[in-house]
């Protein structure tokens, strides 16, 4: 298969991660109650992805993203054993580029994202269980920060470091190859 194949393949991979992402930061019901560590998080989250979207921009998906997820450590990540490639000297550029990209691909697939009407149903050991009626969400809270999003087995970071590792590892290793497709 070539690369340029494999593109919608990798594409339509990480939407079905992101899908899950932004699916659980949606307004968020109260059938669990108020006791529950991170619910607030979620909820406020939630918030700001659906004023994200009502906006239609990518900056105001960014923020939220920096807000309430772990997006540096998610970037990190996914660069999997590639991690120890990138410099300190471009760091802080990727971590940025990684956001604004995340930002972008959630505003451009918002109208199939974001959900509305979850449910807390379970709340135990920083994972938080969701549903919107039709499948069970699961998030991985903690130190006050979105860690992880997963549903069906499929969970967020782990489609992510997929992706990024393989597009590196198709260019040989070089790093660079991400800077330019999160560009």
């Amino acid at each position: 298969m070539t690369a340029t194949a494999r593109g919608p393949q990798l594409s339509r991979l990480f939407l079905s991660g992101f899908v899950w992402f932004i699916a659980l930061l949606a307004p968020v019901g109260t059938a669990q109650a108020a006791s529950c560590p991170g619910e607030n998080l979620v909820k406020s989250a939630a918030a700001s992805f659906a004023d994200a979207k009502r906006t239609n921009s990518a900056a105001a998906f960014s923020a939220a993203i920096g807000r309430y997820a772990d997006a540096n450590a998610l970037a990190l990540y996914a660069l999997g054993p590639y991690r120890k490639n990138l410099p300190e000297s471009l760091k802080a550029s990727y971590l940025n580029q990684t956001r604004a990209y995340m930002g972008r691909f959630m505003k451009k697939h918002a109208h199939r994202i974001v959900q509305t009407n979850l449910k807390v149903v379970s709340c135990s050991d920083g994972i938080i269980k969701t549903s919107n009626g039709e499948r069970e969400i699961s998030w991985r809270v903690s130190g006050g920060k979105i860690r992880d999003v997963g549903s069906g087995g499929i969970w967020l970071a782990v489609q992510m470091r997929s992706k990024f590792v393989r597009i590196i590892r198709n260019s040989g290793g070089n790093i660079q190859a991400i800077f330019e497709m999160i560009d």
